[in-house]
């Protein structure tokens, strides 16, 4: 996964640096005073989740394609990104989230 603050921000911002940086300052102070709240967006947005699989013989294999899932959860990632790259968390930040995350 590409992780990369500044251009989410410019994707909905564009060169508004004004609104951006007041966007952010309001979800680093939301981050800052609850350490569990970048790992709930990311969990709600499904940042964390593999790709579903389904059991053919015991063995894993790649579910089918539904273009209506891959849409939802691409628009649930991409709200939490844009939350987690306003809160100023780092690539290294959301990569430590997501092996804590796991089993």
């Amino acid at each position: 996964m590409i992780f990369d603050r500044i251009a989410v921000l410019r994707s909905v911002f564009g060169s508004n640096d004004r609104a951006a940086a007041n966007v952010a300052r309001r979800w680093r102070r939301a981050f800052q005073q609850d350490d569990d709240l970048a790992a709930d967006v990311a969990r709600l947005g499904g940042v964390m989740v593999a790709e579903p699989v389904e059991m053919v013989d015991g063995l894993p294999q790649a579910a089918p394609i539904d273009p209506y899932r891959l849409a939802y959860e691409a628009g649930k990632r991409d709200l939490a990104l844009l939350l987690l790259a306003q809160g100023g968390i780092s690539y290294d930040e959301l990569n430590q989230l997501m092996e804590a995350n796991e089993p």
